[in-house]
């Protein structure tokens, strides 16, 4: 099936632009100026800023201008995370999209149903005259996925609106009211060189299901980067020739692999395959995709030293990983390791802290930290922002109303492990009332990422219905 016939047509079609851009976190210069010319096309109001975030400004519908205004409010970068053969090229390449079973999905890459369905969403409204609805500010920020740098530079004294709608959540039925804060934690030690001892030794993990660190993280499933420091932590004489691992700061890393000169090759070979064995038995169930490989090796120029090998190796043993608190079915505080990098002089590492409750989030901050120092390595804090904290108002009654007279059921109320914008927004205009929602998307932030067709056009309509019954 042609996406071009999915309905509702105005927002798969939407979609479909967007798909056609290349908008990873970072690079966004292009698909900010699409949004630009779709709102001067139509004669709407719209303002870009330094960060290239979008605000587009809509009249209200004949007969409602003494309503309330509704900022509608999404993230137009994505994840890009791709499978290990793909050929994809993010910063030029359009998204291939297919269709299966119910389902929209990626051929081999992420989809950037996150959050480019939300966006295509806000594109709908601004675009059907038909539609009636108070007046409307829709706020579409950038690199939301790299720490929401665009909503840490937006200018939110702009905004006028009363109410703020999310559409950044990911599961069917679900209204968000909360969320959790996040922290960027970025690790670096120096390299020292030195001549190799021993002989080299390649280890690869591949395969693994990786996900949403947020979202995710208590899906105990492997992180490449966690396993591969436990394969190499204490083998004797370890000197690191090349090590790296995983893609995105926020995405449980699939992958991470090192070559290494060890003292006694037999020994460690023996060694690593055992953990091999230990790894793989113990992720079977919740993770049985991934693969490691040990091989022997050659590399002919100068190591990492045995010192800063082997302090690289322990620190990343030693910091804490996945979930830490879950209280009933919500995810309180987890900690990903997400990126490990070889650099030309150092090596450099991220870990990303999540939790409700900032005082958890900056106590496991310290404690991630305080490893990091009895290592030697250097550290830095380059990011982080505020959870939202779960408040009851009208408009979750509202939009419960509305979605029960569409679908003859409440929505669950939750609070999301996920980082959406309505922390920081929250902090700085908390007079306004918010809540999140989405249509269902599954696998977001890898290769597998998927959303649900009957979904989008249920929560559209319902969009498009309490934005009618808002007064």
């Amino acid at each position: 099936m042609d996406i071009k016939n999915l309905e509702p047509k105005d927002v798969f079609q939407n979609f479909y632009e967007l798909t056609q851009i290349p908008r990873e976190s970072g690079n966004e210069k292009e698909v900010s100026d699409f949004l630009v010319n779709f709102a001067k096309e139509r004669g709407l109001e719209v303002v870009q800023d330094e960060a290239l975030n979008v605000i587009i400004r809509k009249e209200a519908s004949k007969g409602y201008e003494d309503r309330p205004i509704v900022a509608l409010q999404g993230h137009m970068d994505m994840v890009c995370v791709k499978e290990d053969d793909s050929d994809h090229d993010f910063e030029k390449d359009p998204i291939k999209l297919l269709v299966e079973d119910g389902w929209l999905t990626a051929d081999g890459t992420t989809l950037g149903a996150d959050d480019g369905i939300g966006v295509a969403f806000i594109m709908g409204i601004l675009d059907d005259d038909s539609l009636e609805h108070g007046p409307i500010e829709a706020v579409i920020t950038t690199a939301e996925e790299t720490s929401m740098v665009g909503a840490n530079a937006l200018d939110l004294s702009q905004l006028k609106a009363d109410y703020l709608i999310n559409i950044d959540s990911e599961e069917e039925g679900v209204l968000t009211i909360g969320c959790a804060g996040g922290l960027d934690l970025e690790v670096e030690f120096d390299k020292e060189y030195e001549k190799s001892e021993g002989d080299f030794v390649e280890i690869s993990l591949q395969g693994f299901e990786g996900g949403h660190s947020g979202m995710e993280i208590d899906k105990f499933r492997c992180n490449a980067i966690k396993s591969l420091a436990r394969m190499l932590h204490n083998i004797e004489g370890v000197q690191i020739a090349e090590i790296t691992g995983g893609v995105k700061r926020n995405a449980i890393p699939t992958t991470a692999s090192a070559t290494v000169s060890v003292a006694n090759k037999e020994e460690a070979i023996k060694t690593l395959e055992e953990r091999k064995a230990e790894i793989l038995n113990e992720y079977k169930d919740s993770d049985p995709k991934g693969t490691i490989t040990i091989k022997e090796a050659s590399f002919d120029k100068d190591v990492v030293s045995k010192k800063v090998s082997k302090d690289v190796i322990d620190a990343l043993f030693a910091l804490p990983d996945g979930l830490y608190k879950k209280y009933k079915d919500n995810i309180v505080t987890s900690s990903n390791l997400g990126l490990l990098e070889n650099k030309e002089d150092t090596i450099k590492f991220n870990t990303m802290i999540r939790s409700e409750v900032d005082s958890a989030k900056l106590n496991r901050a310290e404690i991630a930290i305080e490893i990091v120092k009895r290592f030697g390595g250097k550290y830095e804090v380059v990011s982080q922002y505020s959870g939202w904290q779960r408040e009851e108002t009208p408009l979750i009654d509202l939009a419960n109303e509305t979605w029960k007279d569409i679908n003859g059921n409440d929505l669950i109320v939750a609070t999301t492990h996920g980082g959406l914008e309505c922390g920081l927004f929250k902090k700085e205009i908390p007079h306004v009332e918010m809540i999140s929602f989405g249509p269902e998307i599954e696998g977001a932030h890898s290769p597998m990422e998927r959303v649900n067709l009957e979904s989008v056009a249920n929560n559209y309509k319902f969009l498009v219905e309490l934005l009618k019954k808002i007064k």
